[in-house]
């Protein structure tokens, strides 16, 4: 079995600085280190190497400090590194980048591409499913698990989406990219000498490439800005005056959000159109629908297309919808790609889920299209879509154009806010014109007693601060009784303290709850992006230092597991 791995060099994401009188991002002096989903990458190869045997290689594209990875991944055991560098690659995007890396496979033909399923410097999930088309492999996205039919033909794999997970069959050649739950990365053996002499250099020569990094990327960095919270904490010094005021507010939100509509023009043949794909997710659909509305402003026609029933949208503020007659993501990639190309749509928006990167990006490859992914706003300016993109940990934002048309992003839920149309739009349906059918050979759902975050007016968000395991039962038994939602930061997900479905920031989901109940959450950056538009903010945490105060509207300074007791009990003896 032959297994090639990328990895990327990554800057300390803790370390970065942002310098806002010059508006640039202060790399200098910040440690760099590999990728941490790449080395357990790196860390996945070399197990399937000792289970059924084969080869190893790593590669990485960077600069010559890049070498200082392929280093750790040879120490770690692995058979071959190589570093790609040149010059004439400087400023490429995940596009460039795909392209470049995609020669490495047809160069080295392995059986089996891994990767991590993110940088954390960009979190664009884009060139692992870029990489796989450009070299003819199949792909599959956030992969937990690695198996192989008894022929080791296919893989068998466990894949993680938003509902849960499925076990899917897999041909290969193949490339996946991985997920954390995939294996604990092993450390490096001690007295294991540098083995920086292995490392192999190539230039673009040695891949035959006449492209530039600079010139060749369709997508621009216009600009950069850092992330301030606008909210002013109230702190609340005595207990039962903190779980008053919860519970108060919590009441609150008992009462039905009303519902908002505004009338859209008439679909006019003589305009141009733009289109949002939209995929599993009504409420999604109909936040796309309406920001493609409100950007247009008379200009266009707003297009949906996507696997939702008509039902299950109406009054998504669009013109015209169009249903595909298949559920295969290859398949709906396939169509979606050929769609686009016949329409030409002024730019396409997508929503940021496992599905929708995984269609988005292979559309961006057949097409050659710019693609900025997990947008948080967008906005029409100057004759160009400019996409919003956090990055570095989301507290820095980037704003980025397209010198392709049409513009493509995907788009981040509970970003934008829904108003329905009371006017009809026109259906029409694409039958399936691809044979790319996946095998889903079953499918694991998110345990009942997790309510989605995405239909809680309530939602409970819990972090580090919470202790041990057992303390999850009394906040989940808590959720249930308010008709909440129990949600989490990353590092209780990677723990497996709640499904990864729950997982709230940026790397998870945003919310936009009525209430949000912060239990034990410090409030880093790549969480508090994720509940930005929260109605209200209510934090409990032991310390006063702790950031998420910076981002809460309520504050209490307390032990949050007592908290939890005696609101539960303030709700037990209310019902009673």
């Amino acid at each position: 079995m032959e297994i090639l791995v990328l990895a990327k060099q990554i800057p300390e994401i803790s370390r970065i600085q942002f310098d806002p009188s010059t508006g640039r991002i202060v790399r200098e002096n910040v440690p760099l280190q590999m990728n941490s989903f790449d080395r357990k990458a790196v860390d996945e190869a070399i197990k399937i190497r000792e289970r059924i045997g084969g080869k190893v290689t790593v590669v990485s594209m960077g600069p010559p400090s890049a070498m200082e990875i392929l280093n750790l991944s040879l120490k770690m055991g692995c058979d071959r590194a190589i570093l790609i560098t040149d010059r004439a690659f400087a400023g490429a995007d995940t596009l460039v980048t795909s392209m470049v890396l995609a020669e490495v496979v047809k160069k080295l033909s392995p059986d089996l591409v891994l990767a991590g399923k993110y940088s954390l410097d960009g979190e664009t999930s884009q060139v692992p499913p870029e990489v796989a088309h450009f070299a003819g492999y199949n792909f599959k996205s956030s992969i937990s698990k690695i198996d192989f039919t008894p022929d080791q033909n296919s893989l068998v794999l466990e894949h993680e989406n938003e509902y849960g997970i499925q076990v899917i069959e897999v041909p290969l050649k193949a490339v996946l990219s991985v997920s954390e739950k995939i294996n604990r990365a092993r450390p490096v053996k001690p007295g294991v000498p540098d083995m920086m002499e292995k490392v192999e250099k190539w230039s673009s020569l040695d891949l035959a490439l006449t492209i530039s990094g600079q010139n060749d990327s369709p997508t621009v960095v216009s600009g950069t800005r850092r992330i301030d919270s606008s909210r002013n904490v109230e702190m609340i010094i005595d207990l039962d005056e903190a779980v008053d005021r919860f519970v108060s507010l919590a009441r609150d939100t008992g009462t039905e959000v009303a519902e908002e509509f505004a009338d859209i023009d008439q679909y006019s043949e003589s305009r141009k159109s733009v289109l949002g794909v939209v995929l599993d997710d009504p409420a999604a659909a109909l936040e796309i629908a309406s920001k493609l509305y409100s950007l247009s402003a008379g200009r266009w026609n707003v297009e949906l297309a996507g696997n939702l029933s008509p039902d299950s949208i109406r009054g998504a503020q669009c013109h015209v919808y169009r249903h595909f007659g298949c559920e295969s993501t290859g398949c709906m990639a396939e169509d979606i790609s050929k769609f686009i190309g016949e329409t030409a749509p002024e730019f396409v928006v997508f929503p940021s889920t496992v599905k929708g990167r995984e269609i988005s990006s292979f559309v961006a490859a057949k097409r050659k299209l710019g693609l900025t992914a997990d947008c948080i706003d967008l906005v029409y300016e100057n004759d160009s879509l400019v996409q919003m993109k956090p990055a570095f940990g989301g507290g820095i934002v980037a704003s980025i154009t397209s010198r392709t048309r049409p513009a493509m992003a995907t788009v981040r839920s509970g970003m934008f806010r829904s108003v329905k149309s009371r006017k009809e739009f026109t259906t029409g349906t694409i039958t399936c014109s691809s044979s790319h059918m996946e095998k889903i050979l079953s499918t694991v759902p998110v345990p009942d007693n997790f309510k989605s975050l995405r239909d809680s007016r309530i939602v409970i968000g819990i972090g580090k601060g919470i202790g041990d395991r057992s303390n999850v039962e009394p906040v989940l038994a808590l959720a249930s009784g308010l008709d909440a939602a129990l949600g989490a930061t990353r590092p209780l997900v990677d723990s497996g303290y709640v499904p990864r479905q729950q997982q709230i920031g940026l790397t998870g989901f945003s919310i936009s709850p009525s209430l949000y109940l912060a239990l034990g959450i410090s409030g880093n950056d790549n969480h508090v992006v994720g509940i930005r538009y929260a109605q209200k903010v209510f934090s409990v945490n032991s310390s006063p230092d702790a950031p998420i105060f910076r981002y809460s509207d309520f504050g209490y300074v307390g032990d949050c597991i007592e908290f939890v007791k005696r609101v539960s009990e303030r709700i037990v003896k209310a019902n009673q």
